[in-house]
């Protein structure tokens, strides 16, 4: 992060600081009580202690904070610090404290603060889920967590007929399907279905809906294949009018399977959304009382219609001239 960067984010700070008095040019600092690390004169003196460099560090994300935890670092914020001090000075000598487009955005953002701040109170601080909402969100939602039928190919996926023939030819008299499919990976021939150059021919595990509409003859014929049989033809499908060679062997299958809760990836998906689920209905919840307390009314009838689309004039050409006979 650079120098500048670093000035420009403990000024926000500064200015945080000293809402809703903004741009105040360091009153934090004077007559602070506490270990004075630095001053400098502007229409008076100005100190910076060591006690509220600490607090503000204190207030940085975590992250941050590491930046600043061995003495080079505290002396790199402590110069930054007097130096967004002296700035702040000379905004204030320009009367940028009442710049109106700056206290907008201030207020704008002090609202945003208050919204986030009392939604922590009224809807987070509330959000309590334990490992029972956990298992039964998971038990209502199971069918989100099934890993459907699946195989695993060694596929060759080539866009010219004639080539995906020659090379069927060769598959069928016995030649390695994963030799063909590397060689042809390292002339940059495959596409589509096979074609990862990391793991030429390799499909990994697909299920029914891997592939987009036009690949279903190529699906089904994958499913319904034997293990480690060459498929006996070169398929043919159709994808957004273009045309893919397809000729592959069935590795692996695998069965439909349920779940578990407590595999890792699934528990952190329900509390995802459970937690999710919750603070949505918290929130609705809190915002209906709100708006019955409030007696809110909404007149829909006085807003403005959607404006018609000017239709295009069609403009007549002239007529020509005719030729005096």
């Amino acid at each position: 992060m650079s120098k500048y960067r670093n000035i420009t984010i403990i000024l926000f700070i500064a200015i945080l600081a000293t809402l809703p008095f903004v741009l105040s040019c360091g009153d934090k600092a004077i007559g602070a009580d506490g270990t004075i690390i630095a001053e400098f004169e502007w229409d008076g003196k100005h100190k910076i202690t060591l006690e509220e460099m600490m607090q503000e560090i204190s207030e940085l994300p975590s992250y941050k904070q590491r930046r600043y935890k061995d003495k080079a670092g505290l002396e790199e914020y402590m110069t930054l610090m007097a130096e967004s001090r002296m700035i702040l000075c000379l905004a204030k000598d320009k009367n940028l404290n009442e710049d109106q487009e700056i206290l907008k955005k201030v207020q704008d953002y002090l609202q945003d603060l208050m919204i986030e701040k009392i939604t922590e109170q009224e809807v987070d601080s509330k959000l309590i889920l334990g490992e029972a909402d956990y298992q039964a969100y998971y038990d209502a939602n199971k069918e989100d967590y099934v890993r459907p039928e699946q195989v695993k190919l060694m596929c060759i996926t080539l866009m010219d007929k004639e080539r995906a023939d020659a090379v069927f030819a060769e598959l069928k008299a016995g030649k390695d399907i994963a030799i063909v499919a590397q060689e042809l990976s390292d002339r940059g021939e495959l596409v589509g279905p096979g074609a990862n150059p990391a793991a030429p021919g390799d499909t990994d595990f697909i299920s029914k809906n891997s592939y987009p509409p036009g690949t279903e003859p190529f699906l089904d014929a994958a499913f319904n294949a034997e293990i480690d049989v060459l498929h006996p033809s070169v398929l043919e499908v159709e994808v957004q009018g273009e045309k893919y060679y397809m000729m592959f062997v069935k590795k692996e299958a695998r069965d439909e399977f349920q779940r578990p809760f407590n595999e890792e990836e699934v528990r952190k998906d329900v509390v995802r959304r459970s937690e999710r689920e919750k603070r949505e209905a918290l929130m609705a919840d809190w915002i209906k009382r709100l708006r019955e307390r409030a007696e809110v009314k909404t007149f829909i009838d006085r807003l403005p219609e959607d404006e018609e689309p000017e239709e295009e004039a069609t403009e007549t050409p002239p007529e020509q001239p005719t030729p005096e006979e």
